[in-house]
């Protein structure tokens, strides 16, 4: 039977809105609009909308053009999240995330003729 010594402390990545999920593999890129400034943040998959919803109104409440987040930006930001991640642990499921961001950003964009 494991006694509780026996547990190591586990670092754990929390949604900063809700602080409910551990985004560690599965954040989702977004941003908030705080004094006409942009900040990009990686919320969970719960909070994508609701934060992407806040953000369009807090762009019209302020004046500012909405524009869609380039998905190519926000791959790059992915990778730099899981990146970052894999530094404070190792773990299968970051390493599959980062993995699969990777192959996103291999993929080069569709041309327009």
């Amino acid at each position: 039977m494991p006694r509780a010594s026996d547990n190591a402390p586990m670092a754990v990545t929390r949604c900063p809105r809700c602080r409910a999920e551990d985004i560690a593999a599965d954040a989702h890129p977004t941003r908030v609009l705080g004094n006409g400034v942009e900040t990009r943040v990686f919320v969970c998959r719960s909070c994508y909308r609701p934060t992407e919803l806040e953000y369009r109104i807090a762009c019209d409440a302020a004046g500012v053009a909405y524009r869609p987040l380039p998905i190519r930006d926000a791959l790059r930001g992915l990778r730099e999240f899981y990146a970052a991640r894999l530094d404070e642990r190792d773990e299968p499921e970051i390493h599959a995330a980062l993995a699969d961001i990777d192959r996103r950003l291999a993929i080069g964009p569709v041309s327009d003729t």
